[in-house]
């Protein structure tokens, strides 16, 4: 068997009980999806314009293949959510502090260089903040594109899969007076899912990057400091315990053009249309390189970026799903064994 035949088996994670919807086929994927769409696979400098937009990287299926995959796997994406929240309130000090370990063994043990860099790129808030985060683990899903690039759907069709009560979404657009007098990380903080739920950034903290950049609001040291700082910054979650996706939607300006321009036949979509779509498209070769130059200084194993061809949406959902699965299993969650005896609960009940 290949190592990609062996990541790829891995990936209906028997390693932690948890099985998959009766019937439910392999990782559709002929490639680990924990590769397959990372953007340190390409030539450096990495540049946006090498990630084919409609290509189906890694899926030999028709369109109805893969949306019977996204439905076979659902459930097991469900089941996987739930089992990391049975851990968190339920798996013994030993196997919470096993995983805790194996998730911030992934970034180095910060060193008192990086502690004084943080000192100059954090405020005294983002340190405090920090520090008052609960540790264990979760999931955060980051989910940057253009717009009409299929963030939304992502989230109803992929996301949605999951209890409710176990995710956490949350948009950043232009930071309000009281943010703008904040260090531009505390509201990010102040968002971030708590240990045992799946929290998912309709656009991130690297919107403090992107923004500024094309406005021209911020120097380009600045720039250049906030880069180094959501470095420093990622980092310090993982070693709290989040597990980190971030995913970029690429979509072609062609396929960007007809979607935005359907919102406009359409009434019901009059509300998802901003006139401000029309100017952010002028700058798409400009937003392009940036994501580019972003993600390549931004990308590390415990953070990785995942450049997917959006140009299908179901291809694309199909892949987040995918990604979120090998997150789950790659954690070696166990289900908590019960602190009491079953048979005599089991008894107790019956004759109640």
């Amino acid at each position: 068997m290949s190592k990609n035949e062996n990541n790829a088996h891995r990936l209906d994670v028997p390693l932690n009980g948890v099985r998959g919807p009766k019937g439910a086929k392999k990782t559709p994927f002929e490639v680990d999806p924990r590769t397959l769409w990372r953007v340190n696979q390409y030539p450096s400098p990495f540049t946006l314009a090498d990630v084919p937009t409609r290509e189906k990287i890694g899926f030999k299926g028709k369109k109805d293949d893969g949306e019977e995959a996204l439905a076979e796997r659902s459930a097991m994406l469900a089941d996987l959510q739930e089992l990391m929240w049975a851990h968190v309130v339920a798996a013994s000090e030993a196997d919470q502090w096993e995983v805790a370990k194996a998730i911030a063994g992934r970034v180095p043990r910060r060193t008192p260089q990086e502690k004084a860099r943080r000192e100059e790129l954090f405020s005294p808030e983002v340190e405090t903040a920090l520090n008052n985060l609960d540790r264990g683990p979760r999931i955060l899903l980051v989910l940057q594109g253009m717009d009409a690039s299929g963030k939304g759907g992502v989230v109803k069709q992929v996301v949605s899969s999951m209890d409710p009560m176990g995710i956490e979404v949350a948009g950043f657009g232009k930071p309000t007076p009281e943010e703008q007098r904040e260090h531009y990380l505390e509201r990010i903080i102040r968002r971030l899912p708590r240990p045992g739920l799946v929290g998912v950034f309709d656009r991130s903290h690297y919107e403090d990057v992107l923004v500024p950049s094309i406005t021209g609001s911020e120097s380009p040291e600045e720039i250049e400091r906030r880069i180094e700082a959501l470095i420093l910054f990622e980092r310090e979650l993982v070693r709290l315990g989040f597990v980190i996706i971030k995913v970029k939607l690429l979509i072609s300006q062609e396929e960007q053009l007809d979607r935005l321009v359907s919102r406009l036949d359409r009434k019901e979509k009059h509300w998802k249309y901003d006139p401000s779509d029309a100017d952010a498209r002028a700058e798409f070769d400009t937003y392009q390189e940036l994501y580019s130059r972003v993600m390549e200084a931004t990308d590390a194993d415990h953070a990785p970026w995942h450049a997917i061809g959006a140009d299908r949406k179901w291809y694309s959902r199909l892949a987040v799903q995918e990604l979120l699965i090998a997150a789950f299993s790659d954690l070696k969650l166990r289900w908590p064994a019960a602190d009491y005896d079953v048979e005599a609960e089991r008894e107790r009940l019956l004759k109640s």
